[in-house]
Order: structure tokens, then sequence, then C-alpha cells
């Protein structure tokens, strides 16, 4: 996965108000295309279950700490 994604995705949860409402809502799957993700990628991210943000960012912080362990 790529890291820097990740990264950017958990930006844009933190500063961007639809995209977290997208996220928290079920929707996010709409919010991803930006980010060119790959199947993987889309799969791992959308998985991610999660009542609030800062969940969330805890979930998506493991995805990032396994990306790094991996590369």
């Amino acid at each position: 996965m790529s890291k820097l994604k990740l990264n950017a995705i958990a930006t844009l949860a933190l500063v961007d108000q639809d995209f977290k409402a997208a996220m928290l809502s079920g929707r996010l799957q709409e919010k991803l295309g930006a980010f060119q993700l790959n199947e993987e990628e889309m799969r791992a991210i959308t998985a991610i279950q999660a009542m609030d943000l800062d969940q969330f960012m805890r979930r998506l912080g493991s995805l990032i700490q396994t990306s790094a362990a991996v590369h």
C-alpha cells in the first residue's frame, strides 16, 4: 500500500468535513476516487469500521504502519 496515499487520506479526514461525514456514514468509497487506489488499498480502507474520527485514524494508522513495515 502506498504510505503517501494513506497519509493523504488521513489528512483529508482531518480537514474536510464532507470527507469525514462520508467516512462515518459508510459512503467513503465515493470520496476515494481522487486517490487512484488499487483494489487492495480500496478494500482495506473501506473495510475500516469506525464510530468516530479518532477510531478511523487509529485504524488507518495501523494500515500505514503495516505498509511501512512491508516496504
